[in-house]
């Protein structure tokens, strides 16, 4: 027994020696979600717009990355759906920014460099259950935590919660 946990533990040494510099989300298929009465509304590039709800969303590739926040020392399983795949749905993708708003109108810029730098979650769950407004959802955007620790390019300011509109930037 010893000498197996001798070698899972080398083995385990060897693959966080060779990981990449922050992990890249994982693809994840995921039950249909039960949620709260939550949106977020983007245009559509015929002029109109389009609002989601968290499963609408979820209808788009869903994936999961386990991280922490400023917010949270712990880390946790959040789950959810790339924002390139959100803004190349709606020809934003090329955009050189866009600007989230979040329900209290807290509104911020990601530049284009932002998400071709590290992957943006817009997320609808952690820790396997809907994301809720007591802990900044119930959609929020997350980036890998050394993404923002390691780059000048993706800040805390990226990190957007209760998100309810994407608009293109200035």
């Amino acid at each position: 027994m010893r000498r197996l946990n001798t070698i899972v533990a080398g083995i385990c040494a060897f693959t966080w020696a060779v990981s990449p510099s922050f992990a890249s989300p994982k693809p994840v298929q995921l039950e249909p979600l039960r949620h709260t009465n939550a949106s977020l509304e983007i245009p559509m590039p015929d002029g109109g717009s389009k609002t989601y709800t968290p499963a609408d969303l979820e209808a788009f590739p869903t994936y999961q990355i386990e991280t922490t926040t400023p917010w949270r020392e712990e880390p946790a399983v959040f789950e959810g759906i790339l924002l390139t795949d959100l803004l190349a749905a709606h020809g934003l993708i090329d955009a050189p920014s866009i600007r989230v708003v979040a329900e209290n109108d807290y509104t911020t810029s990601i530049g284009r460099e932002v998400w071709e730098a590290a992957p943006i979650m817009v997320v609808t769950r952690v820790n396997g259950r809907p994301h809720s407004r007591r802990n900044r959802g119930p959609i929020q955007f997350v980036v890998e935590k050394s993404a923002y620790d390691q780059q000048d390019v993706v800040t805390e300011d990226h990190l957007v919660w209760m998100a309810a509109r994407i608009l293109p930037g200035n």
